[in-house]
């Protein structure tokens, strides 16, 4: 019986239009997958889980075929969340509308960018989209979840573009859209000098694949230092029981980290607390 995973994330493009501060900076080379080389990651993950997410590092939205990769999640019946910076919301809606699969977009409002009625564009068109989809709104928060003035000036254009009271009750606009405050993290590094051990969802609830088709345990290793094999020569069972995912695998089911980026990520912290929970269950 073949593993199944939450989700998969799948790097369409690592190429973006925005250079925003909080995110990770990387060294690969700057490409976008060829719609074939998707189709064959597709057909090598549509088994092992019902949700992917087009998005690792990069803006999928800026993939030249994004009209194509999304009708190749339509024939394959699988469902579709999409991370964006929100910039290219209206330019995209068309697609974007046309297309059963997608699930969920998900827009970090904190992108830094310089674009014109950003903010009216991004709530427009998300309103039309949530008839379709789930719409959720990311805000980086400082800790325990307080805003700062950029959030607060975020959550007040949302406050009055929806009409809403003072309140976001439960984090939720309407049926359709949310909004999500997660406090900033630093990315994982080797050089961080941290010594963290503890569980992950890594390689049980989800992994990644890079743009070139390097398979990864999660969407924060963007540049592929846990380098598993290549979905494009290997299959994902073949990489899956390779001895160096087996030993990832134990090592966080026994609060160990075996590898030293994930020694050195703190973003584990926010979920520990969640594993323990569903351990308990």
């Amino acid at each position: 019986m073949k593993k199944r995973f939450k989700k998969i994330y799948v790097e369409i493009t690592n190429i973006c239009n925005l250079n925003c501060s909080f995110c990770s900076k990387d060294n690969k080379q700057k490409k976008e997958m060829t719609v074939d080389e998707f189709k064959t990651i597709i057909s090598k993950i549509k088994d092992y889980t019902d949700y992917i997410y087009l998005h690792i590092k990069g803006e999928p939205l800026t993939h030249s075929k994004l009209d194509y990769i999304l009708t190749v999640c339509d024939l394959n019946n699988i469902n579709v969340n999409i991370t964006t910076n929100g910039t290219l919301l209206k330019d995209k809606y068309n697609i974007l509308n046309n297309h059963k699969s997608i699930r969920q977009i998900n827009v970090s409002l904190h992108s830094e960018n310089n674009k014109d009625n950003y903010f009216e564009e991004v709530f427009d068109t998300c309103k039309l989209l949530s008839t379709k989809m789930f719409i959720n709104y990311r805000l980086w928060t400082l800790e325990d979840n307080k805003l700062d003035k950029k959030s607060t000036i975020i959550v007040n254009k949302i406050r009055k573009h929806y009409n809403l009271s003072t309140d976001i009750v439960n984090k939720k606009i309407d049926n359709n859209t949310f909004i999500d405050f997660n406090n900033l993290f630093i990315w994982p590094d080797e050089s961080l000098g941290l010594n963290i051990n503890a569980k992950c969802y890594g390689l049980i609830n989800q992994l990644g694949i890079l743009v070139d088709g390097t398979v990864v345990p999660c969407c924060l290793d963007s540049n592929g230092v846990i380098n598993l094999g290549n979905i494009f020569v290997e299959d994902l069972d073949e990489i899956l029981n390779s001895s160096f995912a087996k030993d990832i695998i134990k090592g966080f089911k026994d609060n160990k980290s075996i590898c030293k980026l994930c020694k050195n990520c703190n973003f584990r912290e926010r979920f520990i607390s969640n594993i323990k929970d569903n351990n308990n269950e």
